[in-house]
């Protein structure tokens, strides 16, 4: 329980600066029940069964497989997909701690609209919030991210 005290300013900041997604979090979580969840450093990590991740606040929710980025591509089995896709949506959750209330239209927002607009060749964490959620969860965590990942 003592390792887990490091976390509560994570916490308080999620639920305060960040209520907005947090909250948003909170029900899609409550949605989730029935799913895989695990604490992951301050935040709660759902494995649901559908084909994307998400971030919202300190809700992360992740696909428990991985296929569907091409990991035979990169050679890296399924759990090490995982792994980066849980750190990439870590990254996002910093992201929420940092902009708060702006959140939704500076990331969340841009992000929804960058998968809907982006071609093929390109990979989705080219684009800019992508790629700093990628840096942010690989500075946070010291783990590897989903880097420029195909999906």
């Amino acid at each position: 329980m003592i390792l887990y005290i490091k976390y509560i300013p994570y916490i308080i900041i999620q639920c305060t600066w960040g209520i907005i997604q947090t909250l948003a979090g909170t029900i899609m979580f409550l949605t989730t029940l029935g799913e895989e969840h695990t604490f992951y450093n301050g935040a709660v990590a759902t494995f649901w069964k559908r084909p994307y991740g998400i971030s919202l606040g300190m809700f992360i929710f992740i696909p428990p497989k991985a296929r569907f980025y091409n990991a035979e591509k990169y050679h890296f089995s399924d759990e090490e997909i995982r792994e980066r896709l849980l750190v990439h949506e870590y990254g996002h959750t910093y992201q929420s701690l940092l902009l708060g209330p702006l959140y939704f239209p500076l990331a969340g927002i841009p992000s929804v609209i960058w998968g809907m607009v982006k071609k093929p060749e390109q990979s989705y964490f080219s684009f800019y919030v992508e790629n700093w959620a990628n840096h942010l969860g690989e500075k946070f965590t010291g783990k590897k991210s989903m880097e420029y990942i195909d999906l």
